[in-house]
């Protein structure tokens, strides 16, 4: 980098354009996180073809295709067809928006290292909790983590996690063995003592790419704020599901995890990563 352009970089970043421009980017990686969303499952290329309507198979112009604004102006529907767009696409986009600004503040304005330490963890961070959304997502919609999200991401964000140095390679390694290793014997447990399929090993992968990115100290808190969480949303969750095939029983439907667990991770790493017991403390009542 030219040293005239550090300078330029610093007063960038610290302006309100640095938040604006963390704003912009998390929606455009939104806008492909609809596409992995939508593609992934099907086994689908993410390149080929360009996007285009799922209806009338029309591509879609640049134009309409920017993140949330194009939906807007289109009020949510196709411009050749009319077919409506489902708000799954610019809600993915607001959240990735929201996620990668969240990440911002937190790792690059309230962060006190130097400059390129902060925007490598915003970049590395960024990243992973868009990995986390994309992974939701597709939970949410088809009950499944795909292998081939949760695998190579694994391996990315642990060898990632090297070049940021704020987790030891062996608190990654454990994070990871132990994440995949709990839910490995929960589900073995639950199916010895009922006889029926509980939660799924594509849990356990996710679990072992929360540890693998963050160390296994941020495993505990995962599983505990995910499964408080899933435990509030669940029973609203089970109430649409009834309504929705009124032949199932409660016990009988499926509650995707993985959300939950990714929201756990999430929290983790915005208000808890990296800080001290003490600035921890401050964020557990009665603490």
């Amino acid at each position: 980098m030219p040293p005239d352009a550090l300078p330029f970089l610093e007063w960038f970043v610290r302006s309100p354009w640095g938040l604006t421009f963390a704003l912009i980017w998390g929606a455009l990686w939104g806008s492909f996180a609809n596409v992995c969303i939508y593609r992934l499952p099907k086994g689908q290329s993410l390149l080929r073809p360009a996007s285009r309507c799922p209806f009338c198979h029309t591509p879609i112009a640049w134009y309409d295709n920017i993140p949330v604004l194009s939906f807007v102006l289109l009020r949510g529907s196709c411009r050749r067809c009319h077919s409506r767009i489902g708000w799954r696409y610019p809600l993915v986009e607001l959240l990735g928006a929201g996620l990668i600004a969240a990440v911002f503040v937190r790792f690059v304005d309230r962060d006190h290292a130097a400059l390129p330490t902060q925007l490598a963890h915003f970049v590395v961070y960024g990243y992973f909790v868009l990995v986390l959304l994309v992974l939701s997502a597709i939970d949410l919609e088809h009950l499944l983590l795909p292998d081939r999200i949760t695998l190579p991401s694994t391996l990315v964000f642990f060898c990632a996690g090297r070049l940021l140095a704020d987790v030891r390679w062996m608190d990654s390694l454990v994070g990871m063995v132990a994440g995949y290793g709990v839910i490995w014997l929960i589900a073995e447990v639950y199916y010895r003592l009922t006889g029926r399929e509980g939660l799924g090993l594509g849990d356990g992968k996710l679990l072992a790419l929360v540890g693998a990115t963050l160390g296994w100290q941020a495993l505990p808190w995962t599983v505990c704020l995910g499964s408080v969480l899933g435990s509030l949303l669940a029973i609203p969750w089970l109430w649409l599901r009834k309504r929705q095939d009124q032949t199932q029983t409660l016990r009988h439907i499926a509650v995707p995890f993985g959300p939950f667990l990714a929201l756990g991770a999430v929290l983790y790493l915005l208000l808890l990563h990296g800080r001290s017991l003490d600035e921890i403390a401050r964020y557990v009542p009665g603490l």
